[in-house]
């Protein structure tokens, strides 16, 4: 059983490095603000994971299994933390960029592992592999147990803060979602939700395993944390691919759109109300890719990115040349002047008449 828990820790440790140099090297490609604060997080929280990792090969002896032992513990404690900092910025809350929340957060398994260093160092260490053991007569480790259980208590309520803290920042990004997420964009997120609550599960077993005198927990924990590993892979491999076939779609349609805003007749957005389809069609390109560049280029709906291109066009259109307000309205697809009025006054602050009197020379 010791074997197959040092082989699973050590394919874990494996597995972990595998991600941390793919999320430091092929990742590094895709320049998006908030991914790249994703990358560079997730790659904190694996470092912090592998030095548990490594610090729960001395739980094992002759003896047996050690419980309640305070340096895995601790290692896995700031883990949790930074795991539900990233999580709680990755849901919309900017708890990470408080001071206060992380040495509130970090000065319990900080000083608990500075008292674990000086106990170590100075040759008082006691082990506790049963809990049998601790009513033995034993006074010191009785007094060790007792003083372990009380920052395990303190552990627990942490732990549940931090619960607390995710769930209250998954209902706020349930709140503020944007209607604009594309298919691709919205599965992602929902491959990263249903990412962070099943690391989310394993990081609370993973605490309750330091608390059980027997290794099947941790041997089991480890194939499905590698398989968690695998799968974040696979999902952050596939996005980066498509975000950067994405990237040069964009070109390409930006190119043809910047072309087709040239052409004032049988132009979709200056004679109509036009659908996803329309313009496609008139740029030539599918309608999910153009779709895509609307949410990843614009950040904007399709209607209000064809009524900023109508009124700057009725702009310029109103400072070149003499053609009536009315003109302008219906052949741009306003259905009337007062329509044009006030879609342009909430644009420029005037009506077109006063654009014109005021701009033109």
């Amino acid at each position: 059983m010791i074997t197959t828990f040092y082989i699973t820790n050590i394919i874990l440790l494996i597995a972990i490095f595998f991600i941390i140099i793919f999320m430091y090297g092929k990742a590094q490609r895709l320049n998006f603000p908030h991914f790249q604060f994703r990358r560079r997080f997730f790659i904190s929280v694996y470092i912090m994971f592998a030095i548990y990792t490594i610090s729960t090969f001395s739980i094992c002896s002759k003896k047996g299994i050690e419980v309640f032992a305070t340096e895995p513990i601790g290692f896995l404690y700031i883990t949790f933390i930074m795991f539900t900092l990233f999580s709680s910025a990755y849901f919309g809350r900017n708890y990470h960029k408080n001071l206060v929340v992380w040495l509130f957060l970090l000065q319990y398994p900080v000083v608990l592992l500075l008292v674990h260093a000086f106990v170590l160092i100075s040759g008082c260490y006691s082990k506790i592999y049963t809990l049998s053991s601790i009513f033995q007569n034993d006074r010191l480790l009785s007094a060790v147990f007792i003083a372990r259980l009380v920052w395990i208590g303190i552990i627990i309520s942490g732990y549940m803060l931090m619960i607390g803290i995710i769930i209250d920042s998954y209902f706020h990004f349930r709140k503020s979602l944007t209607q604009l997420t594309t298919e691709n964009v919205l599965s992602m997120r929902r491959d990263e939700i249903i990412d962070i609550a099943i690391y989310l599960i394993l990081f609370v077993w993973m605490m309750i395993n330091n608390f059980l005198p027997s290794l099947l927990p941790r041997i089991l924990t480890n194939i499905f944390m590698t398989i968690m590993i695998a799968r974040t892979y696979y999902i952050y491999r596939n996005f980066i691919h498509y975000s950067l076939e994405l990237s040069k779609m964009n070109i390409v349609i930006h190119g043809k759109l910047k072309k087709l805003m040239g052409q004032h007749i049988n132009n979709p957005f200056y004679t109509s109300n036009p659908t996803l389809e329309v313009v496609s069609e008139a740029l030539g390109v599918d309608k999910n890719e153009l779709r895509d560049y609307i949410y990843s280029e614009l950040g904007t709906t399709l209607s209000a990115w064809t009524s900023e291109k109508r009124i700057l066009y009725i702009s310029q259109q109103l400072l070149k040349t003499n053609r009536m307000v009315s003109e302008l309205a219906l052949s741009c697809g306003y259905s009337n002047p007062p329509a044009l009025n006030r879609a342009f006054k909430q644009r420029f602050g005037v009506t077109p008449s006063e654009f014109r009197a005021k701009n033109k020379g």
